[in-house]
């Protein structure tokens, strides 16, 4: 999907649960990479998210972030890779406070992709996931988007090729109508896996990441004080 499709797919999920989640999944992932260049992807070595890694990368260096820019662990870089894809695990072992693991594990995640997470956890990272609902990755995840929780079976059949942002009442002449071919698109990648990761690429890089979070977290924990809940 391409950057139109995959801009125009958000603003039509603006006010839903999906668009909701993921905006706030990719403002925390903005929040909490405190550290220049804190920002790692890692997954299982026969899927690595080297897709969305790129994606943010672009997102991030069109807004002008260049604090976060992200970088994709492998577990096995070859040789002669190109710098930004010779990182190893040696990095997870130097990770720490300030930083965050996105992992990105489509199919259940084996035991030693756990243990490695595990093992970066402890050392103060923020741990970010999208995967398949797994409990034991969701229990390592300080955060967790699961697409197919957030997607009906009956999202998009509905979508039909009319005016977007426009008032009803002014006639369109097919001006502005949705490509049948968009909506195609848009309609097969409403049911993927891939549409969450191009929705938080997107998300990530708006102006007021870190901001709304910030006021969002200060408002629940004054709530939970007046209500006697802890914080």
């Amino acid at each position: 999907m391409d950057l139109t499709k995959a801009s125009l797919l958000r603003e039509m999920l603006t006010g839903t649960e999906l668009g909701s989640r993921t905006t706030t999944f990719a403002h925390s992932l903005r929040r909490f990479t405190t550290r220049a260049g804190g920002l790692m992807l890692f997954g299982p070595p026969e899927d690595e998210p080297w897709h969305l890694t790129a994606h943010l990368d672009d997102e991030l260096l069109r807004a002008g972030i260049r604090d976060i820019r992200p970088s994709l662990v492998r577990w096995a870089p070859p040789p002669d890779a190109p710098p930004h894809l010779a990182i190893g695990l040696d990095r997870l072992r130097e990770s720490g406070r300030g930083e965050s693991l996105l992992v990105v594990a489509e199919q259940t995640p084996a035991d030693s992709l756990l243990e490695r997470i595990d093992d970066v956890r402890r050392r103060g990272t923020t741990i970010f996931s999208i995967d398949n609902g797994n409990k034991d990755l969701a229990s390592l995840s300080h955060e967790s988007l699961v697409p197919e929780l957030l997607i009906p079976s009956s999202f998009g059949t509905g979508w039909v090729s009319h005016p977007v942002g426009q008032d009803h009442d002014e006639p369109d002449h097919g001006r502005h109508a949705v490509p049948e071919e968009t909506l195609t698109a848009l309609r097969d990648a409403v049911a993927g896996f891939e549409m969450t990761q191009h929705l938080v690429s997107l998300a990530v890089a708006d102006e007021d990441a870190t901001q709304s979070a910030g006021w969002r977290r200060s408002l629940r924990t004054f709530i939970e004080r007046l209500s006697g809940e802890p914080s």
